[in-house]
């Protein structure tokens, strides 16, 4: 069965560095993606390439992400594994005139009974995905200077 892909993107009026530097960091998830309880390093180091993190997700089991590509301030990838999904993330930034283009693209390959409602999960799931960056684009445009 294809995965379900879902893609969004926002205009934020702030530089490229301060989105990667935010959005980059899955600790603030939780602070833009209401679906997410929790998420927290597990690995020593600045964040990098290999960086993973434990996250809790309010309708999900919990998933352990990784980062795969960091490439300050352009973009940067993540991949994941919990009991019902498989999980990948592609997100790239690109200077405008007035701040940033941010576009985050995922990819989610259910596993089990939940591979039978995949059809209806990208309805379901890709408004949210709409509004998780607009709560960025919000946060950071109403935040002091990172």
């Amino acid at each position: 069965m294809k995965p379900v892909v879902l893609v969004a993107e926002v205009d934020i009026k702030r530089p490229p560095g301060d989105v990667f530097d935010y959005c980059s960091d899955h600790r603030h998830e939780p602070e833009w993606n209401p679906q997410m309880k929790r998420s927290e390093t597990i690995t020593d180091g600045p964040i990098s390439v290999g960086t993973r993190y434990a996250t809790e997700f309010v309708k999900a089991p919990p998933m352990v992400m990784e980062c795969t590509r960091y490439d300050r301030p352009r973009g940067w990838s993540m991949a994941g594994v919990s009991k019902a999904f498989r999980a990948s993330g592609d997100n790239s930034i690109e200077a405008t005139l007035e701040g940033s283009h941010l576009v985050m693209r995922m990819e989610l390959e259910a596993h089990g009974l939940l591979r039978l409602a995949a059809p209806l999960l990208r309805r379901r799931m890709q408004p949210m995905f709409e509004k998780d960056l607009l709560n960025i684009r919000n946060k950071l445009e109403n935040a002091r200077p990172i």
